[in-house]
């Protein structure tokens, strides 16, 4: 006890000779500190760009007060033609561009983000394009932006947003998921949907790390808010289902399934994006958003999934921020989600073992076009990386390599894009693992492109 009370005292001394200091500072150079807790140069940090706003709410330069976020009719299209082959087979993609903070909290930007570009009317017009972009191909696109700007601050005083981190809290989490609730319940694959009441208890939230939050701290002399909040869980009740049904637990397939597809916003257990969904939507969520996944981590992990494969959800949601651009690595990760959304495969083709990694087949009779991918399964989720070395009629040579990090889940599954190759360079292909293959292991060729268009 003595102990903890000299520490106490001596970091009170400390705190308070660091305050003198900074006052001092400012008294010999006549300025008077703009921030409420004493930051400084926090435009100028090399690793996060920030700027403090009203109200203790921090914005990141770059992320939260640009007006560029690429956007191309590229990617609208590709995310109908994802939203087009999903639903041959059932599972309807909602997708839901989330807005930055500056977007959802624009009376809390300081005056001098101008200085940066920022103007908040035009931010929620590139945010309104996107949405209408999207609704105009036939995507189920949820604009969550306008009800989190409406709604943006709960009775506890608690924002959207945490104020010393990027991430939305739970009330911004919920406020979203009422308005995915509300267009997916305009849908006709709710229609047969039986609901499942799911209530919201409050729970003590574990403590959150935020890097962003230690990056300001280094930078300001009082303590920044904190990155907590009022947590919450999703309770299921088993005897609210609407037709008195008993309902199995653990799944028997009938029961119509969410797959919530994202980023770390959905994957924070304090916010319980994944909560408030089954809340609002009163349909059961299995979440397999990747913290650090960027724009495509979670979706590549589960769509080339054997799961996914296996059991569809009735609903795909994918939760992407509005500054990914989901046009930075070019066509290959779409065409990864597409043939796997559509799922039209042939039958595996005849392949000879090379060596313990490596297998190799005869592609002279096989017809294949652009449009096609080469699914290269090992048979289980073993492997990480796998090479492709495709021989010509002519001899010639060409090698590609794919490779799914560390923060992807390990599928052992790689639709391998075959657009950009010449003409005659499909003589015969060896696909090199990362493990060993065996009996499960195969080859197909999968469609990109439905029925006509193929």
């Amino acid at each position: 006890m003595t102990t903890r009370q000299h520490c106490g005292y001596l970091a009170g001394v400390l705190a308070t000779l660091t305050l003198s200091s900074a006052s001092a500072a400012w008294a010999e150079t006549g300025e008077e500190p703009s921030s409420a807790y004493g930051c400084r140069n926090l435009e100028e940090i090399s690793d996060l760009q920030m700027i403090e706003g009203k109200d203790g709410m921090f914005f990141r330069i770059l992320a939260d007060l640009r007006l560029q976020h690429a956007f191309t009719d590229q990617t609208a299209d590709n995310l109908a033609a994802m939203a087009k082959a999903l639903e041959q087979k059932g599972t309807t993609l909602i997708y839901v561009p989330l807005p930055t903070k500056s977007q959802v909290l624009p009376e809390l930007v300081p005056a001098k983000a101008s200085l940066y570009g920022f103007d908040a009317d035009i931010a929620m017009q590139i945010y309104s394009d996107i949405i209408r972009r999207l609704s105009d191909r036939d995507v189920a696109a949820v604009d969550i932006a306008s009800p989190m700007r409406e709604n943006n601050i709960n009775s506890f005083g608690e924002h959207s947003f945490f104020q010393s981190d990027f991430h939305w809290t739970a009330h911004g989490a919920s406020v979203a998921a009422k308005a995915i609730a509300e267009r997916m319940k305009q849908l006709p694959a709710y229609a047969d949907v039986t609901p499942v009441q799911f209530a919201m208890e409050e729970v003590k939230p574990d403590p959150e790390y935020s890097s962003m939050r230690e990056l300001l701290q280094k930078h300001c002399v009082s303590n920044v808010p904190k990155v907590t909040a009022h947590a919450y869980r999703a309770v299921r009740n088993e005897e609210a289902a609407t037709d008195g049904a008993s309902v199995d637990i653990f799944g028997s397939g009938e029961e119509a399934t969410i797959a919530l597809i994202g980023t770390s916003y959905s994957d924070k257990p304090i916010s319980n994006f994944s909560g408030y969904l089954e809340h609002w939507t009163q349909i059961p969520v299995d979440n397999y958003s990747i913290s650090g996944g960027n724009q495509f981590g979670s979706i590549l992990s589960y769509i080339t999934s054997r799961e996914f494969q296996e059991q569809r959800p009735r609903f795909l949601i994918w939760e992407n921020p509005i500054y990914n651009n989901l046009g930075q690595f070019g066509a290959a990760p779409w065409k990864e989600i597409i043939a796997a959304s559509l799922g039209e495969c042939s039958p595996p083709l005849t392949i000879a073992s090379v060596d313990g990694k490596t297998v190799e087949a005869d592609l002279a009779q096989v017809k294949l076009s652009e449009n096609e991918v080469l699914l290269a399964d090992i048979g289980s989720d073993t492997s990480r990386n796998v090479t492709f070395k495709f021989t010509g009629a002519d001899g010639q040579t060409r090698t590609r390599a794919m490779d799914r990090g560390d923060r992807l889940r390990s599928t052992g599954r790689y639709y391998f894009s075959l657009g950009g190759f010449p003409a005659g360079s499909f003589s015969k292909v060896a696909v090199s693992f990362d493990a060993p293959v065996g009996e499960d292991t195969s080859l197909s060729v999968c469609k990109t492109k439905l029925g006509e268009e193929s």
